[in-house]
């Protein structure tokens, strides 16, 4: 287990209790940006994996773009890079760094379609843990269409699928 996967489930945790506990209801892009600087950036701490806030990219270039060019990068949802400031093109000047999680969000909410990709999601992660042994994959589905919303988490590591459902 990297360091990474406890402070990121127990940050998913919290993040759920608090869509109980307020009634809370958005879009994807509105759950990862909740998630990320109300939950996620509170586990920093010195000494740790997870050391600054800047470590944390949000729909930002994660791995190679297949049948793109050299520069072109994959975009996720959520990335945890392992030095503060780091994204793929710095340091270095080349898109030749990798991060340590990726998260791919996906809301189901009751007034919408179902989101799409779900599949598709899970198998790029699940082959870019399995090339990139040392980045941690999460497939997150919250769904808000429920009178109790649920959290269910498939994490990749090493390209072998852990399923956690948050209660």
């Amino acid at each position: 287990m990297s360091d990474l996967e406890p402070i990121i489930e127990r940050s998913l945790g919290r993040f759920l209790t608090h869509v109980r506990d307020v009634g809370w209801h958005g879009r994807e892009n509105e759950a990862v940006s909740l998630y990320a600087f109300g939950f996620l950036q509170r586990e920093c701490f010195a000494g740790g994996p997870f050391v600054d806030a800047t470590q944390i990219g949000i729909e930002v270039g994660a791995a190679p773009a297949p049948s793109k060019s050299a520069r072109s990068r994959v975009r996720k949802d959520l990335v945890i890079w392992p030095e503060p400031g780091m994204n793929a093109w710095f340091p270095g000047g080349t898109a030749l760094n990798n991060p340590s999680a990726i998260m791919e969000w996906k809301v189901r909410r009751p007034d919408a379609a179902s989101p799409r990709g779900s599949a598709h999601d899970a198998a790029w992660l699940r082959a870019h843990s399995r090339a990139n042994t040392a980045c941690v994959c999460y497939a997150v589905e919250l769904n808000l269409c429920h009178k109790v919303p649920t959290l269910v988490v498939t994490r990749f590591r090493e390209g072998r699928p852990t399923v956690v459902t948050f209660k």
